[in-house]
C-alpha cells in the first residue's frame, strides 16, 4: 500500500500528525510506503463560462491512499472529488474543531467569520475516512462510522531523554507552554492559585512561561511578571527544553466546546519528560488519567504548593506518569493504527466505487 500525506504546513501538527506517524510506520516495517509532500501537483482551468478557476487534475503519486491535512478551501475539496473520481481513497486528518475556535484566539476570524471551518466540515464528510484525535473530533466531522481516534503520542527517542525529576533544584520551576494569545481563555482557569501557590512557596519556587507570554500576568492578576523562555520551533527541541526547565507544568483549558474536542498532548508531553503536571479536568485529560487534576482555584493552589514543597511526591508522581508514556503512548504503539486506518480508506472507496457503478 502506498500513502501519499499532505503536509499543512503548521510545526506541530505536522510532526504528531504526519511526520512522527510517518517514521514509526516506517521503522515498524508494516508493509507500507509512505511520501510527505508540502502540497499536491495539481492542473486548474476557468470554466467555459468564466468564474473562478477549478481543479481538473490531481498527481496522486502512484499513491493508494492520500491523507490531506486540515484541508480547508474550496480547491481542496475539489482534490477530494478529482482523486476519488480517479479510484485513489483520501482520508482526512483533523486534530481540531475548527468551527469552536474561540473568539479572542489569532485564528479566529478566518476559521469562523471567512467559513473556512465550514469547507474543513464539507471536507471530512466527503472523505473516504477521517482521522482524528479524539473521539469528540469524530462526533463533529464523521459522525456515521465515517472516523478513526488515532491518539497522539510521543516519540520514544523523545521519552527516554533525561527526565526532569531526576533534578534536586532548590528553586523549583513551574511552567506553562504556549502563545497566550493562541490560548485567550485557558490559563484564568486558574484563578488566584498559581499566584497562592507562588506566595505559599516563595524564595523555592518561580513561574516561567516557554513560548509568548503577553499578557499573561494581567490575565492571572500575579504580582510579578513570569520570566519568558523564546519559542523553539523544532518540535524535538521544544520537547526537550520542557524537560530541562520545567519541574511542575500547568495544563489549565477552559471546558468548552473547542477544549473538549482538544487532544491530551500538552499533558502527554509533560508525562513524557518526567514533569509533575496539574492540569484541567477536560475530558481527554480525564481519558488520559495522568497528572494532577485541578478545577478551583483552591485546588490549583493545593497542587502546586504540595508539587513545590513535596519533591519527594513530586518526583513519584511524575516517575508513575513517565512510565505509563513508555508502556502505552509512544508513536510506536500507534503505527499499526495509522494503517489499519489507511487500509480501511481502501476498503471505503472501493465500497463506493461498487455502489456507484
Amino acid at each position: 500500500m502506498k500513502i501519499l500525506m499532505m503536509n499543512a504546513g503548521h510545526i506541530g501538527p505536522d510532526y504528531y500528525r504526519v511526520t512522527e506517524p510517518a517514521r514509526a510506520v516506517l521503522e515498524a516495517d508494516l508493509g507500507v510506503e509512505i511520501a510527505i509532500s508540502k502540497g499536491l501537483a495539481t492542473t486548474m482551468r476557468t470554466p467555459p463560462g468564466g468564474g473562478d478557476p477549478v481543479v481538473t487534475d490531481v498527481d496522486p503519486q502512484g499513491a493508494d491512499v492520500v491523507v490531506l491535512q486540515l484541508p480547508k478551501t474550496a480547491e481542496m475539496l475539489q482534490c477530494i472529488r478529482v482523486l476519488q473520481a480517479m479510484g485513489v481513497a483520501v482520508v482526512v486528518e483533523m486534530d481540531d474543531l475548527l468551527s469552536a475556535v474561540p473568539y479572542g484566539n489569532m485564528a479566529y476570524n478566518s476559521m469562523v467569520r471567512k467559513g473556512m471551518a465550514r469547507m474543513a466540515l464539507q471536507c471530512a464528510r466527503e472523505a473516504d475516512l477521517v482521522t482524528t484525535t479524539t473521539p469528540a473530533l469524530v462526533e463533529e466531522y464523521a459522525p456515521r462510522e465515517g472516523g478513526v481516534v488515532v491518539p497522539n503520542a510521543i516519540p520514544r527517542r523523545i521519552a527516554e531523554l533525561p527526565p526532569a525529576y531526576e533534578r534536586t533544584p532548590d528553586v523549583a520551576t513551574i511552567g506553562w507552554a504556549g502563545t497566550v494569545l493562541g490560548h485567550p481563555y485557558d490559563l484564568q482557569e486558574m484563578g488566584s492559585g498559581l499566584q497562592q501557590a507562588l506566595d505559599n512557596t516563595r524564595g523555592r519556587s518561580r513561574f516561567v512561561i516557554l513560548g509568548q507570554k503577553a499578557d499573561a500576568a494581567e490575565r492571572m492578576r500575579l504580582t510579578e511578571d513570569p520570566a519568558e523562555l523564546p519559542w523553539i520551533h523544532d518540535v524535538d527541541g521544544y520537547t526537550t527544553a520542557v524537560g530541562e526547565v520545567f519541574d511542575i507544568g500547568v495544563a489549565p483549558l477552559r471546558i468548552d466546546r473547542f477544549n473538549t474536542c482538544k487532544s491530551w498532548l500538552k499533558n502527554l508531553e509533560y508525562a513524557a519528560r518526567g514533569v509533575y503536571c496539574v492540569r484541567s479536568p477536560s475530558a481527554e485529560y480525564e481519558r488520559l488519567g495522568l497528572g494532577r487534576r485541578a478545577k478551583a482555584p483552591k485546588d490549583w493552589a493545593k497542587a502546586l504548593t504540595t508539587a513545590v514543597q513535596d519533591p519527594e511526591l513530586r518526583r513519584e508522581q511524575a516517575a508513575r506518569d513517565r512510565a505509563v508514556v513508555l508502556e502505552q503512548h509512544l508513536t510506536e504503539h500507534t503505527a499499526p493504527q495509522w494503517v489499519a486506518a489507511w487500509e480501511q480508506a481502501v476498503d471505503n472507496r472501493a465500497r463506493a466505487q461498487r455502489k456507484g457503478a
